[in-house]
């Protein structure tokens, strides 16, 4: 059972079998809030705080998850919270791509408890 003194996540992920896996792998050490999508991660982003953003990369046909990352980053208090990118993207290049795009860390599908809390806390206290 989390912790008040565990990191709160927002996960955005549209796959409903995919959201199941995330809320189970990070259950024990995260407080997740896993939403499908992005009128749904604004609207969480606007009632809640959060210290990381694992946003999925193929949201939708019309919004992506780099572009659900600048929107949320336009909000208050939002320009600094560490974003993590899921995606099923992992040719030679694509996590540099994805860095350059304003995420601060990478993980490929499909990913394992260790990718994503590896990911986390290397967000969470960065070198």
């Amino acid at each position: 059972m989390p912790s008040p003194e565990n990191p709160h996540i927002l996960a955005v992920e549209d796959n409903s079998e995919t959201q199941l896996l995330l809320e189970h792998l990070l259950k024990e050490s995260y407080e997740t809030e896993v939403v499908a999508g992005v009128e749904a991660a604004l609207s969480a982003v606007e009632a809640s705080s959060f210290e990381v953003l694992l946003l999925d990369i193929n949201l939708s046909e019309d919004q992506t998850g780099t572009d659900l990352l600048h929107l949320i980053r336009e909000r208050d208090g939002m320009a600094q919270v560490p974003a993590i990118a899921l995606t099923a993207y992992a040719m030679p290049g694509d996590r540099e791509d994805f860095l350059e795009k304003g995420f601060d860390e990478y993980v490929s599908k499909p990913f394992t408890r260790d990718d994503l809390t590896e990911a986390i806390n290397s967000t969470l206290s960065p070198a």
